[in-house]
């Protein structure tokens, strides 16, 4: 002890002896009492203390908890809560917005990244949009959550990330607790022959659901690829690159037995995304080529949903029929869902076009605007079986059209980011971790044109810190540059 109080500032003495006196307290009065939760107290003073001399750290490291936290949907008068991260993060929010306000120092040139430009445009249009609310009360909690996972994720992300150590600590904590929640899940749905039946509730109680646990886990996919692949880049033992190996084909298998077809798709599109960045292609070109199918779409999409209907497959505990089944908007109960939630958004927005009906309440409005032509098996007026299903649908319906340009911007300017760090800079080291944060945004980006989870702190936590990356080593190369 002596030797650590050598080592420790007064303050950090003083809270190492209020912890172990805490310690000696909560033991005495469990075993005299039999009241062995208190023993739980000196964890909670632990993080306190943590929280206050290790700030970043800890933000990181409850950051990289969030696969492990648990929901609790409903503790009175509509609350909900996911612990035991949202405590921390309501706590390391107030502690932090306190810090800069005692610092007084705001890094505004970073308004100048266009990543930085169109979050904060984009914050402020969610406020602006909760103060026309058709619910202002569901669009303030809304958008009280969004926020502080913005101000902590992305602009203290920033901060944080310019020390790539952060990065990699960060990393290595969200893939190891991420692979424990996996190895859990995995577990339990062997216990059911890894059927597609009981895939949808396996991941209970970390998710809800097993499209927000396929999307959750497709963040870690290239995180394992490139640190296998690039062991000795990152100064890791070479012995480790065969366990890194055999977690990269576990969480590969994670997703397909998760049978999410949207999570599918998404690391398929990040991988082709990844080939045509080997052959140095343009930026603008493949924006160019989205918007031209975008386009051809819109405009051929009678004749599209004529072939489609001819597409009976529905889904199937079979991977090959599962797959065919993407298409099928004739018989899919889920993908006829998702186009009668899609077309609700149309309706809505067409009704509140510039300020949506706010933030959150895409589930309380769009009831009414459904037709009976278009109810499927599994529609609902109660709005308890998901969302938009899409995330730039919800943006535009709760946010009028200017909140779905402001999102598709965030999109566009990162993967836009992303490639002019990949194509100039020297530094390998630095290419190597934007192609791991670029390539599970664009898997999550991808993912979320039919579902949207980034309200949930196991999505909004990986999405905001992984987008903060790509800025942090933006703002690093290009000050390097100009230097």
């Amino acid at each position: 002890m002596q030797l650590i109080l050598q080592h420790l500032s007064n303050r950090k003495q003083i809270a190492l002896w209020v912890f172990v006196c805490a310690i000696a307290v909560s033991i005495s009065v469990g075993i005299v009492a039999s009241a062995y939760w208190v023993l739980i107290i000196p964890i909670v003073i632990l993080i306190l203390l943590a929280s206050l001399f290790y700030t970043e750290e800890t933000l990181l490291l409850s950051g990289a908890f969030a696969p492990l936290s648990m929901n609790f949907d409903n503790l009175g008068g509509g609350f909900g809560l996911s612990l035991p991260t949202e405590p921390m993060y309501i706590w390391l929010f107030g502690l932090l917005c306190f810090q800069i306000f005692k610092e007084g120092k705001l890094e505004l040139n970073a308004l100048k990244n266009p990543v930085v430009a169109f979050v904060t445009a984009y914050l402020l249009w969610l406020w602006i949009s909760t103060t026309f609310s058709t619910m202002p009360a569901v669009s303030a909690k809304f958008s009280m959550a969004r926020t502080w996972y913005i101000v902590l994720f992305f602009y203290m992300g920033i901060r944080i990330f310019k020390n790539t150590q952060r990065i990699h600590f960060y990393f290595k904590w969200f893939t190891i607790f991420t692979m424990i929640m996996v190895g859990y899940t995995l577990f339990m749905h062997s216990q059911d022959g890894f059927s597609r039946g009981s895939s949808y509730g396996v991941s209970w109680p970390f998710f809800p659901d097993h499209g927000m646990y396929a999307a959750a886990i497709a963040y870690v996919v290239f995180l394992l690829l490139v640190y296998t692949f690039f062991v000795r880049q990152f100064d890791n033992p070479i012995g480790l690159a065969p366990v890194l190996f055999l977690f990269f084909i576990i969480i590969l298998f994670a997703v397909i037995v998760s049978f999410t077809r949207a999570t599918w798709l998404s690391l398929i599109v990040a991988f082709a995304l990844w080939v045509l960045m080997q052959f140095k292609v343009k930026f603008y070109w493949i924006f160019l080529s989205l918007f031209l199918v975008l386009s051809v779409g819109i405009i051929k999409q009678d004749e599209i949903s004529y072939s489609m209907e001819a597409n009976k497959q529905g889904s199937s505990d079979e991977l090959e029929g599962h797959v065919k089944s993407v298409s099928n908007i004739t018989t899919d109960p889920s993908n006829l869902e998702r186009i009668n939630r899609w077309k609700c958004a149309a309706r809505m927005v067409a009704e509140r076009p510039l300020f949506g009906f706010g933030p959150g309440t895409f589930v309380f409005k769009y009831a009414p605007f459904q037709k009976s032509s278009e109810l499927t098996l599994i529609s609902t007026h109660a709005g308890d079986l998901g969302d938009a299903h899409s995330e730039y649908f919800s943006a535009m319906s709760e946010m009028g059209f200017i909140g779905m340009f402001l999102w598709l911007g965030i999109v566009f300017s990162t993967i836009y980011v992303g490639f002019r760090i990949i194509y100039h800079t020297k530094s390998l080291k630095l290419r190597l971790i934007t192609y791991m944060a670029l390539m599970g945004l664009v898997a999550y980006h991808t993912h979320a044109v039919l579902n949207n989870y980034s309200q949930y702190d196991k999505l909004a936590v990986p999405l905001w810190a992984f987008t903060a990356i790509i800025v942090a080593i933006d703002l690093k190369t290009r000050t390097q540059n100009n230097g």
